[in-house]
C-alpha cells in the first residue's frame, strides 16, 4: 500500500492511498465467492452457477462491496503507517478502480493539533474560603417550612396579599380570546382550579390588586394593561379584560422551628438537622471551590498555549452550544422573534466557546497521555449508577441506552478529564485567600 500526504490547512490532511492490485484482486475474489455461494441464476441452483455468470450478473455489487471494504481498512492502516491522529470521519473522493488494477483514493481528514504540552505542575490557584454561615443554616431551614406548609381555608374575610387564591378565568382582548390571540401561551388566556400567590408582581401586571377584597365565591372583571415589552409579542401593549371566579382562598402557615419540622424531613431531632443542613452546604461550598480552582487551571493553561484546531470539529462543537442554547431559551419562554434577532450574538458566543472547550480538552487529554492517566471499569459503573439515580432509572437501563448510542465514551472521557483536573489541583500551589 502507498500512502502518500499534502497539508490542506491547520490540522486537515490530503491522503492519497493505493490499494496494490494483488491486494485488490484477493478480496475481489473473496466477494466473488461469497455472491456465488448465495447468487440466484435462471437455470442454477444457488450456489452452481458459473464464475463468469455470477461475475457479469453482479459485477457493479461486487464492486460496490470490494469498496466498503477496502476502502476503510486501507483508511485505517494508513493512519497508522503514518501516525496521524485522524479527529471525526473522513472525506472520500476521487475512487478509481478497474480489475486488475490499483485502488487509488484521496480522504481528506482532519488531524488533532500538534503543539508542546506548557508546564502543568505548580500552578498558582487562589482558594477562597467559603464558611457556611448560621444565617445559611437558618435560610435553609426555612425553605424546609416552606415545603412543610400547610394550606388552611380562609373564610370570613376576603383576599389579602400573600394569600392564595384559587381562580377559574378567561380573558379578552380587542374582543378575541386571548388563549386565541396568544396559542403558545394559552394559559395565561384560560385555566381553571388555578393556584396564584396574591402579589403585586404575580401573574400579570395590576391582576391581583384588583382581587385584594374578594370573598371566596365572588367574580369579578379585571381590567389589565399588558406591558409594552410583554414576552408574548400578540399582547404586548394590549388592554384586556379577565372574567375571575374566586373559587376560593387559602392561607399559608408555616410549621414551628422544632422537633416535630426536623422529623417531617426525616431526622430525628432539630440539632441533627442542623448539624445535617451545615454538612450539606459545606459540601456544595466545597464544590463550588473546587470547580472554581479548576476554571483557574484551565485558564492558565490555556494562556501557555497557543495551536490551530480542527475546523469540522469548530463547527460540530458550534452546532451543539446553539442547540443547546435555543433549547434552553424556549424553555424559558424567550420568543422565537426575539431569538432570531439575537442568532449573530448567539453564534458568535458558541463559536467562541466551542473554540475554548476544544483547546482544553487537547490539552487536558496531553496531559493525560503524558501522565498515563486511564479510565477503569468500575469508575465507569460507578458514574452510570449515580446518573442512574439521578434520571430515576436503573444503572442496566442507562447502560443499555448509552452502549445503543455510543454514549461510553463521552462518559469516559468526563471521567477522565475529572481524574487528570483532579492531578492538577493536587499538584497545584493552592493559596488559602482571606476571607471577603
Amino acid at each position: 500500500m502507498s500512502v502518500t500526504i499534502e497539508n490542506a490547512g491547520p490540522c486537515r490532511k490530503k491522503l492519497r492511498i493505493e490499494v496494490s492490485a494483488e491486494r485488490v484482486g484477493g478480496v475481489r475474489t473473496e466477494i466473488l465467492n461469497e455472491f456465488r455461494k448465495m447468487a440466484s441464476v435462471p437455470g442454477f441452483r444457488p450456489g452452481k452457477a458459473p464464475e463468469p455468470m455470477v461475475e457479469k450478473r453482479y459485477a457493479a455489487e461486487i464492486d460496490d462491496e470490494l469498496r466498503k471494504r477496502i476502502i476503510p481498512e486501507s483508511y485505517r492502516e494508513a493512519l497508522t503507517e503514518q501516525k496521524l491522529r485522524a479527529v471525526g470521519y473522513p472525506q472520500i473522493g476521487e475512487v478509481q478502480y478497474q480489475p486488475g488494477k490499483p485502488l487509488v483514493y484521496q480522504a481528506m481528514v482532519d488531524t488533532a493539533p500538534e503543539f508542546e504540552v506548557p508546564e502543568y505542575k505548580g500552578i498558582a490557584v487562589k482558594k477562597k474560603p467559603a464558611p457556611v454561615k448560621d444565617e445559611d443554616i437558618a435560610k435553609t431551614v426555612e425553605a424546609i417550612r416552606d415545603q412543610q406548609a400547610d394550606f388552611a381555608t380562609v373564610d370570613g374575610r376576603g383576599v389579602r396579599t400573600g394569600d392564595f387564591v384559587i381562580l377559574n378565568y378567561s380573558g379578552v382582548s380587542d374582543g378575541k380570546p386571548i388563549a386565541q390571540l396568544a396559542p403558545e401561551a394559552a394559559a395565561l388566556g384560560e385555566n381553571k382550579d388555578f393556584w396564584l400567590l396574591v402579589s403585586s408582581d404575580s401573574f400579570v401586571p395590576g391582576f391581583c390588586d384588583q382581587l385584594i377584597g374578594a370573598q371566596a365565591g365572588e367574580k369579578r372583571q379585571v381590567l389589565v394593561d399588558f406591558p409594552a415589552d410583554f414576552p408574548q409579542k400578540p399582547l404586548a401593549g394590549k388592554k384586556a379584560t379577565y372574567f375571575v371566579d374566586v373559587t376560593g382562598i387559602r392561607e399559608k402557615k408555616l410549621p414551628e422551628v422544632n422537633d416535630e419540622l426536623a422529623k417531617k424531613a426525616g431526622v430525628e431531632s432539630l440539632e441533627k438537622l442542623n448539624a445535617e443542613i451545615r454538612k450539606g452546604l459545606e459540601a456544595e461550598a466545597d464544590g463550588r471551590s473546587r470547580t472554581e480552582m479548576r476554571n483557574q487551571v484551565i485558564e492558565h493553561l490555556l494562556k501557555q498555549v497557543e495551536f490551530e484546531l480542527p475546523e469540522s470539529l469548530i463547527a460540530q462543537e458550534t452546532r451543539g452550544i446553539v442547540y443547546d442554547m435555543v433549547r434552553e431559551n424556549t424553555m424559558r419562554g424567550v420568543p422565537k422573534e426575539q431569538l432570531e434577532k439575537q442568532k449573530d450574538e448567539i453564534f458568535g458566543f458558541a463559536a467562541q466557546s466551542a473554540k475554548e472547550r476544544l483547546k482544553t480538552s487537547f490539552v487536558l487529554d496531553a496531559i493525560a497521555d503524558a501522565e498515563k492517566i486511564g479510565v477503569e471499569e468500575n469508575e465507569v459503573k460507578q458514574r452510570i449508577a449515580e446518573l442512574a439515580q439521578r434520571y430515576r432509572t436503573t444503572p442496566e437501563k442507562l447502560r443499555a441506552q448509552l452502549d445503543e448510542n455510543d454514549g461510553l465514551g463521552e462518559i469516559e472521557e468526563q471521567i477522565r478529564v475529572g481524574k487528570t483536573l483532579d492531578f492538577l489541583l493536587a499538584n497545584a500551589k493552592i493559596e488559602t485567600t482571606a476571607e471577603a
